[in-house]
């Protein structure tokens, strides 16, 4: 190991491979190498349903001598159709970002991020445009692409040994499948290029035209005129005018040809690039500038309650006069199946307030509600820049200023915050029994559903993976057993009121859920005209602070009288 590792990256990179391998992320590994801590070399596992599913993608990671505080440079090694191999990618976790870059973010961090990234589709400097079929055929290849690398097999043993023992399983059949899929593909690329004409190909044949007219302009010229002796000076200033006249017309002409047919080439291969994505079902994504704002709030609302959209427009967002920057509100709805009459309703209500977001392929149901919330982690992540993401029900009020203003004490790449719970068993019967749920006895720790935070790295993941999530009935369970595997920064905090009932009404409460709009009235004209929130501070039933230091089961004990909000 290099003596000139400075001791806090040195100190920081052990103790974040510690942390891999006391807390393995799904779909990846990485380790340092042994004669360099600050070069580390990862694997990402092709996730199901996706191009990638059955390779395995090689890359490296160069850390700075100073981090944490600077990000690193971040390269793919094995071919895989996304990312073009030894060539650093400009991410936002990389080292082409360092304003965007996190010293909180850990190596479990920046590969989950790049898992994300890969899944995507969004262009970046270091991406190719590939088709699917092409991508499934290097996540064949990669195996043996990967066990030719002497340091893949060294750092990553089992995986190398999983490799050789399969390729010894592979019959003649299956590896004349994927030449023959190989083959495919070449010739397709180029009977796709053969449909154009090269541009330099086209430039040099009219530069040789242009020399061919000129010679044979000079050649005519020459046979026509007197020998120098009985020629008089005016005709021979005259002939060289000639000379130059006819050169520049031929110049002109084929440097306008020149233009037009590399125009026409160039026209031709994005058509052609167009054809192939149709067929592949892979579309290239136009470079769109999104709204910006920090914290984007996604109020999840039925197209039926208008009232009750009115009544939150009427309170709680008029607590705060900052403008669509800072934090921008929308009402999620789903429309699919509405009647005409219902529809024309909600499109007049969104062009008065403009705030209104349409699910267009989510219909409304309660068994519906973890589909409706990954939809709108998709709607946010495709349609706005943020930092932060609330999701809250439409009966829950919410004190925006101070909401933003804790925000920020507790801000981090991958924070979970809400009022989390880690006991709580599923349900087996009636309305909210989840019969599909059999990961464990109990639920994963989850953020109560009446509002939680959510960062954009975690919104992102959610949003790019949607496809590969088992739905249960409840939403908060949901997005907890999503979330599970990564490397998430909870933060439990009293003061979100979210449970299925309100505990009751404290003035230190930021977020309180499940209140008539009566209640949200109240609680507007108390915070305008005494600046609390209760007219009476009281407590239906306790509160508790969550203990990390023992297991979910026993984590949450609530104390009577306490006060605890």
């Amino acid at each position: 190991m290099p003596s000139e590792v400075p001791t806090v990256a040195l100190q920081r990179l052990k103790k974040d491979y510690q942390r891999i391998l006391k807390e393995p992320v799904p779909f990846m590994k990485a380790a340092p190498l042994e004669s360099n801590i600050l070069e580390w070399r990862y694997i990402i596992i092709g996730a199901p349903k996706t191009p990638y599913e059955g390779g395995i993608y090689q890359g490296k990671l160069l850390f700075p001598k100073d981090f944490p505080f600077k990000p690193p440079a971040i390269l793919m090694i094995t071919p895989n159709g996304r990312f073009q191999t030894n060539t650093r990618l400009c991410l936002s976790i990389s080292d082409y970002h360092p304003d965007t870059w996190n010293p909180a973010w850990t190596v479990s961090t920046i590969i989950t991020g790049l898992m994300s990234f890969m899944n995507d589709n969004q262009p970046t400097l270091g991406s190719l445009v590939t088709t699917e079929s092409e991508r499934r055929l290097l996540a064949r290849k990669s195996k043996a692409f990967n066990l030719k690398d002497k340091t893949f097999c060294a750092l990553f043993p089992e995986e190398a040994d999983e490799i050789r023992a399969e390729m010894e399983k592979m019959d003649q059949e299956q590896l004349d499948s994927i030449r023959e899929e190989e083959t495919a593909l070449k010739n397709r690329r180029a009977g796709e290029s053969a449909r154009g004409v090269p541009r330099l190909s086209s430039l040099l044949s009219n530069l040789m035209m242009i020399a061919g007219v000129a010679i044979l302009a000079f050649a005519f010229r020459l046979c026509k005129t007197p020998r120098p002796g009985n020629l008089e000076n005016a005709n021979l200033m005259t002939s060289m005018r000639f000379y130059k006249t006819y050169l520049l017309i031929a110049i002109g002409t084929c440097t306008i040809c020149t233009l037009l047919l590399i125009a026409n080439c160039g026209w031709d291969e994005q058509q052609g690039r167009n054809q192939a994505n149709s067929l592949s079902g892979t579309i290239t994504p136009a470079i769109r500038s999104l709204p910006d704002t920090f914290l984007l709030i996604g109020i999840l609302s039925s197209p039926n309650e208008t009232a009750r959209r009115s009544n939150v427009r009427s309170t709680w967002f008029r607590l705060s006069a900052k403008g669509a920057s800072v934090f921008t509100p929308k009402f999620i709805i789903g429309t699919k199946g509405l009647s005409i009459e219902d529809r024309e309703k909600l499109d007049k209500e969104m062009g008065e307030f403009g705030d209104l977001a349409f699910l267009e392929r989510h219909e409304e149901g309660y068994d519906r509600l973890a589909r409706k919330t990954l939809a709108t982690m998709q709607y946010a992540h495709e349609n706005f820049k943020f930092q932060y993401l609330l999701k809250v029900d439409a009966d829950s009020f919410v004190r925006i200023t101070p909401l933003l203003m804790n925000l920020k004490t507790v801000q981090h790449a991958m924070l979970y915050w809400g009022f989390l719970d880690g006991r709580a068993r599923p349900f087996r019967k009636g309305k909210w029994k989840e019969p599909e749920w059999n990961l464990c006895d109990r639920y994963l720790p989850y953020q109560l559903g009446g509002g939680y935070v959510l960062s954009y790295e975690l919104v992102r993941f959610l949003a790019v993976n949607a496809r590969l999530f088992r739905m249960y009935k409840n939403e908060d369970v949901s997005v907890g057993a999503w979330l599970a595997g990564l490397d998430v920064k909870y933060v439990h905090d009293p003061r979100f009121d979210t449970e299925w009932t309100s505990r009751g009404c404290s003035n230190e409460y930021l977020i309180t859920h499940k209140h008539t709009m009566e209640e949200m009235t109240e609680m507007y004209e108390n915070l305008k005209t005494k600046g609390k929130l209760c007219t009476k501070e009281f407590q239906r039933r306790p509160s508790y602070v969550y203990d990390f230091s023992k297991p979910p089961s026993e984590c949450c004990s609530r104390i009577n009288g306490s006060s605890i909000p």
